[in-house]
């Protein structure tokens, strides 16, 4: 190529880029304040209840999404070529009068021998028991009850899983899942039938109050994923009386371990049968999915995707004015709307090359159901990064000192999590995006793999779990986080604008990308489960 010929290009080139960038910010233009409180007001009106999963008010929630998407003709994606992408999750309640537990001639009875913590389904579960003490296994501190013992397919008895061994703290175990593993992990792991506790003298003062309540397990099915899904394996509470009877000789030992915080070398026992009854029910609920195909025949198979959840934290009780609904304002109608709004740019501006997955999940609040029953589904195979929207429109005021809004940024910020520690092209972007439009700063200090805000608690991760790397926009945690007065008139429309346009404009410039977002950095400790795509 001839030097003139290059100048030439380079002179096409650049009007054609800051072209492109004008029809960005356009679009960007038409997420508008006064749109985002129309929105908001209607999903967080007292009619719809707090849009809990499943109920009416989510229901009409969803159809509300529904005919703006079909108003504004994105392509549905979900079930029979609809927007509506459906799961189910099955609930059990246990049968107390029908569960039952037996170690050979030995009858233990529900309420009085012994009580279920936590169970997903019914069943008999029948096999030998294999004392763990803490259950703690910890190589670098010298804890391993799990060595030379075989405990598959048999019931682990431990401690309650507060108590720790002598001179060990939880801080000085270091990192779960680096440093140390607990009981649940490694039964678990490892095949267990399901954990036998040994209860702590508090548990046995509230055991009159406890046996009154009615366990309920509640799962998709199938099962998939692990950050907030319901623990698989049974586990049951026994009482000093039963622990004498099931443990004979080794009883007095075991049970002045807690005292001493030294504990007996593992051992195994004789079998232990529990029937575990409960009734079971099937929830349907859903998602609503749809896509805008992107303009690279090529690239276009690639999926980036904008997801928020659309149901609302339903509680129990009454303000000191009345108010029993939970509105849910901006946790999450503010991020379902900023959603809606996006999903209106993208139809007015120009097509990024890849493909943008609009997700309005549900069941968020109960156990990320909806997102979990996506990330590992088949329309997650074409997502290469994620973008996860969820309380966008609260602000600290300047000097303020209200208690609980700690957490809560300030004027003209959002936080960000997840790029910076995971990918580096994501990062790129999205350095890019903030440098090229700049609606409001971008707060980086969550980017920490330790913060619970990175994983679990995030919305993208069942996509982490998948490798897929992933953005999270969240203004922060407030006073008014999961009570009756999350309500619309706390937001601030000034930001809500700033940032929905922020995660357009983003999302925008990652879909439009050379380079596909991958993780290629270091794989953090807590994601130890985790293979990169």
């Amino acid at each position: 190529m001839n030097f003139s010929r290059s100048l030439l290009l380079l002179a096409i080139a650049a009007p054609l880029h800051a072209q492109a960038d004008a029809k960005v910010k356009a679009a960007a233009q038409t997420i508008v304040a006064a749109n985002l409180m129309r929105d908001v007001s209607y999903l967080a009106s007292d009619a719809l209840k707090g849009r809990g999963t499943p109920s009416p008010g989510l229901d009409s929630a969803a159809a509300y999404f529904v005919r703006r998407l079909t108003q504004l003709r994105i392509k549905p994606i979900g079930d029979d070529n609809s927007y509506f992408q459906h799961y189910t999750v099955v609930r059990a309640t246990l049968d107390t009068m029908r569960t039952t537990m037996r170690s050979g001639t030995q009858t233990f009875v529900y309420g009085t021998d012994f009580l279920v913590n936590s169970f997903l389904s019914a069943g008999m579960h029948t096999g030998k028991v294999v004392y763990v003490g803490t259950g703690i296994r910890a190589l670098t501190r010298g804890l391993d009850p799990y060595a030379g013992i075989n405990v598959r397919d048999k019931w682990i008895l431990v401690h309650a899983s507060q108590i720790r061994p002598r001179n060990v703290t939880t801080d000085s175990l270091g990192v779960v899942g680096r440093d140390y593993t607990t009981a649940l992990d490694e039964a678990r792991s490892r095949g267990a039938l399901g954990l036998l506790f040994i209860p702590t003298p508090q548990q046995v003062a509230n055991w009159s109050a406890t046996r009154k309540r009615v366990p309920t397990g509640q799962e998709l099915s199938p099962v998939v994923g692990r950050a907030y899904a319901a623990y698989p394996l049974p586990q049951l509470t026994l009482s000093f009386a039963a622990l004498d009877r099931l443990l004979g000789d080794k009883g007095a030992e075991v049970l002045a371990s807690d005292s001493l915080h030294r504990y007996p070398a593992s051992f195994e026992i004789g079998a232990l049968a529990a029937e575990v009854a409960a009734t079971t029910t099937s929830i349907r609920a859903s998602n609503v999915v749809a896509l805008v195909d992107g303009s690279d025949p090529v690239l276009r198979s690639e999926w980036v995707t904008i997801s928020t959840h659309l149901d609302g934290a339903v509680g129990r009780g009454a303000t000191v004015s009345g108010d029993s609904i939970y509105n849910a304002a901006d946790d999450n109608a503010s991020g379902s709307a900023g959603n809606l709004s996006i999903a209106h740019a993208l139809m007015t501006g120009p097509r990024p090359k890849r493909s943008m997955l609009l997700i309005w999940d549900s069941g968020e609040e109960t156990g990320l159901w909806g997102s979990r029953f996506l990330a590992y589904g088949p329309l997650a195979k074409n997502v290469v990064a994620h973008f996860t929207v969820d309380m966008i429109a609260r602000t600290r005021k300047p000097g303020t000192n209200i208690k609980e809004q700690e957490e809560l940024s300030g004027p003209g910020e959002v936080f960000v999590s997840g790029p910076l520690i995971l990918s580096t092209a994501l990062e790129s972007a999205i350095g890019k995006a903030s440098r090229d439009y700049g609606y409001v700063h971008l707060d980086r200090r969550y980017e920490d793999p330790k913060h619970e805000f990175f994983y679990p608690r995030t919305d993208a991760a069942p996509y982490i779990e998948q490798g897929i790397p992933y953005a999270e926009f969240f203004t922060g945690l407030h006073e008014d986080y999961h009570r009756q007065t999350d309500e619309v008139s706390k937001l601030d429309p000034v930001k809500f604008e700033a940032v929905a346009r922020m995660v357009y404009v983003t999302a925008w410039t990652v879909a439009n990308g050379k380079e596909r977002p991958r993780i290629d950095k270091p794989v953090p400790p807590v994601l130890w489960f985790m293979t990169p795509r």
